[in-house]
């Protein structure tokens, strides 16, 4: 920017006074050394045409003597910039020189310099101590694991006394204590849990080893050049073995502790089925629907106001399933005490189900929990970006980002920038390029394992990026006002520089929260703060730290240039422009990636670990069929002279089958619905962090398979259980 101001000329001072010389000339390079004014290399563009032999005659005589003094103030006003306001500090003659550079030893830190020192041993440790604790989420998402496993080793061994009732009866009878029989009958239970919990421990290993292994194959690109070294800790196995006995015991304990309040007459009478249970007095029901509505209540308001953190989520689907399970126990209390007459094979189907509420109410259980794993995780997976994907998305309509070694000073949104690098102008045709200055620092992305502890800062113009509605944006601080990229341009209050970061990258890399502020140090060695204001949704500039660029250029004025481009182009000629800019600016080391390929390697990571997520989904999920196919199962085969009276009288084998369906498809729609509504809610806080928002289509198609499978679980098991005929258990009568 040209700029002029006239001057009035006060005093003229002769060219023999001692202190005027060439000596208030700094040595610039390319001025001083030259021989004429003609061979000056300012480094800027100078009209050389207005240079007077007067002019080239005054520069061979004087060389840098200054033709005029202005004041300091006016001076540093016209000429000052981000480099600084002095070329020069003079002294009086009769300064005491020795004094003088004591005073400035004193005063003067190798970082005002541009020098400082790292402590390289103490970050590298510190950078060793990974952000994600991935054990923690394991534990999590395994919680639900192990209750599901749990309630199905206390139904599995229910189930076992059931059948040993007569067993059981004829030790009473003869003269055996209750606490004897039940302390002979879990020792039993005991001695199979330690086997499974050994069998458990070593298919852990196994499950451990083979993840590693997809880490260093299918899934590298997770991890990128990261070794996993397999380093199992005895003492961790040892636990975890006690563990799973001590839940599996305590399961037992439970399921068991009424079996045998029973009498010796009616162990003996019952076979392997006691009596009924009688329906519910309307006090426990409402006990129940008490108990549901506040542990429901509570993981709404977790999940709503406390934030999308690991913790709150896991809090707020234990409590939603509690509180689903706690609904349907009403449910089915209600369903067992209703006495009105009822008809077709849907309202018998119905009263069955209730008649063993506990069974059911376990079943159900069981199913919700691998349901909620696999529902819940899923919702998090990201579908790839499109090369044409909207403003609001992870890419912000940008169809491609570049990086280059050397940084570009000339706006290559311009006809003179372009011309520079011979840019082909029609190629360029409706595509605008917004540049940002580059602070090296830590890469705080997925796809660094370490923890970052200085990340990347992007100086960016905000404007650019407002005009565009670029990217989505997750949230803001609560004083910051509506997210948006002018926050960028506050003020700095007290020093403190305002930036925006990606979601990800402030829950898991930094994991921090909005309203924090991170440390940083400028070039002349002074620390300053920078305050994270709003945070962007799933974006491709994760990783980094963006300020404005005028708080950018105030602390870094000797990053000169951009290094770090976001392209504006036509999906159709995306290809070309890439080509056509990594040619013209391959001396810059210009190197220029798809936004959707660059966005989908961030995703990729996240899906990654998702997916090894969701194996722990699927095993809750066979655990919830099994059970599911264990009920009908049992159910049935308990109930095999009902099914021959019933077989006897002129019912069909199909009705039977269509019988034992109507009575377990409520667990399968109750276990759905609780799994699924558990899932959706939990996970709702954090989705808005997603920039494809929820997965409906895909959501809607899970939900349909997960219903299929279980409906294809049960009819197997009615198949099996009703093979030929029940009128010859009848004789049994």
């Amino acid at each position: 920017v040209e700029q002029s101001r006239e001057f009035m000329v006060l005093a003229i001072i002769p060219m023999n006074e001692p202190q005027l010389n060439a000596t208030w000339m700094p040595d610039f390079p390319g001025l001083a050394d030259a021989e004429n004014c003609r061979d000056w290399e300012p480094g800027f563009a100078m009209d050389t045409g207005k240079i007077r032999d007067k002019d080239e005659a005054y520069w061979d005589q004087y060389r840098g003597t200054p033709k005029a003094f202005v004041n300091i103030m006016v001076g540093q006003q016209m000429w000052g910039n981000r480099w600084g306001e002095l070329t020069a500090i003079r002294y009086p003659a009769n300064t005491d020189e020795k004094a003088m550079a004591a005073s400035l030893q004193a005063k003067l830190t190798p970082q005002e310099l541009g020098m400082s020192f790292v402590p390289l041993r103490e970050q590298a440790l510190a950078a060793t101590d990974a952000p994600v604790d991935f054990g923690q989420l394991f534990v999590g998402f395994s919680f639900f694991l192990i209750a599901a496993a749990a309630v199905l080793t206390a139904l599995l061994f229910v189930f076992s006394l059931e059948q040993r009732n007569q067993q059981a009866g004829l030790l009473l009878a003869v003269g055996w204590r209750p606490r004897e029989v039940r302390r002979i009958l879990f020792s039993e239970g005991l001695l199979l849990a330690v086997i499974g919990s050994v069998l458990g421990a070593v298919a852990a290993l196994l499950y451990t080893r083979l993840v590693l292994r997809a880490l260093a194959t299918v899934w590298r690109g997770a991890v990128g050049s990261v070794e996993f070294v397999f380093a199992p800790q005895p003492l961790t196995i040892i636990g975890g073995v006690i563990g799973s006995i001590a839940v599996a015991a305590f399961a037992m304990w439970l399921a068991s502790r009424r079996q045998l309040r029973n009498s010796a007459r009616e162990l003996l009478a019952a076979g392997g089925v006691l009596e009924m249970a009688r329906a519910d007095r309307r006090g426990r029901k409402s006990r129940s629907k008490m108990i549901g509505a506040v542990a429901v209540v509570g993981g709404l308001v977790l999940a709503a106001f406390a934030g999308g953190a690991p913790a709150v989520f896991f809090g707020a689907g234990a409590l939603l399933l509690i509180g689903g399970l706690a609904f349907g126990l009403a449910w089915l209390q209600r369903a067992a005490g209703n006495d009105a007459a009822s008809a077709g094979l849907g309202a018998l189907g119905l009263r069955n189900a209730a008649r063993r509420r506990g069974r059911s109410l376990a079943t159900i259980g069981v199913l919700a929990s691998g349901v909620f794993m696999v529902v819940a995780v899923d919702s998090f997976r990201q579908r790839p970006a499109t090369e044409s994907a909207p403003r609001n998305s992870g890419t912000g309509g940008f169809a491609l980002v570049g990086r280059s070694a050397l940084p570009i000073y000339e706006d290559l949104n311009t006809a003179t920038g372009r011309e520079a690098y011979a840019l082909d102008e029609k190629a360029l045709a409706g595509v605008g390029i917004v540049p940002m200055r580059v602070r090296a620092g830590d890469d705080a992305s997925c796809l660094n394992l370490n923890r970052a502890l200085q990340p990347e800062l992007l100086g960016a113009k905000s404007e650019e990026l407002s005009s565009r509605s670029a990217f989505r944006f997750a949230g803001a601080a609560k004083d910051a006002g509506d997210p948006a990229w002018a926050l960028l341009d506050a003020e700095a209050q007290d020093g403190v520089v305002p930036a925006i970061v990606d979601a990800n990258t402030l829950q898991w890399a930094l994991q921090m929260k909005l309203g924090d502020t991170l440390d940083y140090q400028d070039e002349r060695g002074q620390p300053f703060k920078v305050r994270l204001v709003a945070s962007l949704a799933g974006s491709m500039v994760q990783g980094s730290v963006l300020i404005s660029e005028k708080h950018f250029i105030a602390r870094f004025p000797g990053q000169s240039g951009y290094r770090f481009f976001l392209i504006d182009a036509p999906a159709a000629n995306a290809p070309g422009v890439q080509e056509q800019l990594s040619r013209a600016l391959q001396d810059r080391g210009l190197e220029l990636t798809s936004a959707a390929r660059r966005l989908a390697e961030f995703q990729a990571v996240e899906n990654t670990y998702l997916s090894i997520f969701q194996v722990l989904g699927g095993l809750g999920l066979l655990l919830g069929s099994a059970g599911l196919g264990i009920v009908v199962a049992r159910n049935v085969l308990e109930r095999r002279r009902e099914f021959g009276l019933l077989e006897a009288v002129g019912y069909q084998r199909g009705q039977l089958r269509q019988l034992v369906f109507a009575e377990h498809r409520w667990l399968i729609v109750c276990g759905l619905a609780i799994g699924v509504g558990s899932a959706i809610v939990a996970v709702w806080p954090g989705l808005h962090e997603r920039a494809g928002g929820f997965p409906v289509t895909e959501m809607a198609l899970l939900v349909v398979a997960l219903a299929l499978g279980c409906i294809f679980w049960a009819w197997l098991a009615t198949r099996i259980a009703l093979r030929g005929s029940a009128v010859a258990a009848l004789r049994a009568e």
